[in-house]
């Protein structure tokens, strides 16, 4: 490990100390200052932790973790989004290339893409249930669209950033297209194309808490926050939040990992 990622990991670790300090602390003061109901409806509901402190937080993960609450949510959840995220990486990635490639297709390309990629996933809910049922397919698709969106701008992206000089160094070597595509665009294009992915990743952990509104029900975490939303529980509220920071902090890092193996080719400058 690298000394800047050893300062970079102190860092986050130091920031994580200070955030869980100041929340404790906030915690603890909203026990006397804060109220403890709330109006929902036509009626107050009492005994509402607003700012739960870690005990509130302790007993409730140990619930929901006995209970297998929490782990079968982060199962089917998980799988979820990898599906949608392996789907629409896959076609994002493909057009993507081949809009870069081709003018044609970017101009047949663009009016569609701009389309989805202003149109946020909850205006899409409806539309997929119709299409696609209440089932499985509608939220994975849900998933894979703004996964495709992503993906497919950074490909392109890519793509049209490969310096012309490259391409003209391996045609005077007697290169074809097909092996100049293999051997000079696609290494080229490599980290705009692992870049989207990355930001693709994250969006599709935020889309599944709105996929997951289809059919809701257990076990699955964006339900989970449905839920302690309608009653209210917010200790439950915060444990299915940090669950999702947490699942997206891994998968990046993973990202991360994949793509520093994917380009030991290329140099690297502090």
């Amino acid at each position: 490990m690298s000394l800047v990622d050893r300062t970079q990991i102190k860092r986050a670790l130091v920031a994580l100390g200070a955030i869980a300090l100041l929340y404790g602390i906030a915690a603890e003061i909203g026990r006397w200052a804060l109220p403890h109901r709330i109006w929902m409806d036509v009626h107050y509901i009492e005994n509402v932790e607003l700012l739960p402190p870690y005990r509130s937080l302790g007993e409730e993960m140990a619930f929901l973790l006995e209970s297998w609450i929490l782990p079968s949510s982060i199962a089917v959840s998980t799988g979820r989004v990898l599906c949608g995220f392996v789907l629409g990486s896959a076609i994002g990635i493909l057009i993507g290339l081949a809009t870069g490639r081709a003018l044609r297709l970017e101009y047949l390309a663009e009016p569609w893409l701009m389309l989805l990629r202003f149109t946020p996933a909850l205006a899409l809910l409806p539309l997929y249930v119709i299409w696609f049922g209440y089932g499985e397919a509608s939220k994975i698709l849900l998933i894979a669209t703004n996964v495709a969106v992503v993906t497919l701008l950074g490909a392109h992206q890519g793509v049209r950033a490969v310096p012309q000089v490259y391409l003209d160094a391996a045609t005077s070597l007697g290169a074809s297209p097909r092996l100049a595509f293999w051997k000079v665009v696609l290494p080229a294009a490599l980290p705009q194309i692992f870049t989207s992915l990355r930001i693709a990743l994250g969006l599709a952990w935020v889309t599944i808490v709105v996929a997951e509104l289809i059919d809701a029900k257990m076990p699955s975490l964006g339900y989970l926050l449905t839920l302690a939303g309608a009653y209210p529980r917010v200790p439950t509220m915060l444990i299915g939040i940090g669950t999702i920071g947490a699942l997206v902090l891994a998968c990046d890092l993973f990202a991360l990992a994949v793509y520093a193996k994917a380009t030991r080719w290329m140099r690297r400058t502090g």
